[in-house]
């Protein structure tokens, strides 16, 4: 198992960078709706894969739900209230401000790591609906990692298949830093 210390070190940079990755395919998608004389609010926002899933607003809005669980979780503290207003983001240009604070948070939490002991404590989550305990650690590497990717993978797919000319690299780019 993991360090606390190491945990950080792995978890927070794939926050961070994700987040980057994800601001990076929102600004496409912007730029691109923009050069076809759309309106990327009107396009995209509400735009889904398939009916029963949830739409674009509401994935971005999870990626930064899932970053400042994992954060609290990590830091035993609440975070920015800027980040726990709710789910009110209806433009692009809302749900980019949301993503950069969460990036400023993540950062924070980058240059102060928390204490080492905060990894090892037990919580409570509910995982399919049913509820376990897990460690701090576990928690974060095995359901806000992956709950995270999914978010960041399924905006990305949306707007894809929207039409926007988005690749593997504009994923990837933000998690390496290209």
């Amino acid at each position: 198992m993991p360090s606390p210390q190491s945990l950080c070190n792995f978890a927070l940079p794939i926050f961070y960078n994700g987040l980057h990755s994800l601001i990076h395919i929102l600004e496409k998608a912007e730029s691109f709706a923009r050069s076809q004389m759309l309106d990327p609010d009107e396009v995209y926002v509400h735009a889904r894969l398939v009916e029963d899933q949830l739409p674009l607003v509401f994935q971005v809005q999870n990626t930064v739900k899932t970053v400042v669980i994992n954060l609290n979780r990590l830091t035993g503290t609440e975070l920015s209230p800027d980040l726990n207003k709710g789910n009110k983001e209806v433009t692009f240009e809302e749900m980019l401000h949301l993503i950069r604070l969460a990036t400023i948070e993540v950062k924070s939490v980058m240059d102060n790591q928390p204490n080492e002991e905060r990894s090892r404590e037990t919580i409570d989550l509910l995982a399919g609906g049913r509820p376990i305990k897990l460690t701090v650690s576990e928690a974060v590497r095995l359901h806000g990692i992956p709950n995270f990717i999914f978010h960041v993978t399924t905006a990305y797919s949306i707007l894809r298949a929207k039409g926007v000319p988005l690749g593997k690299v504009d994923f990837i780019s933000g998690f390496v830093g290209w």
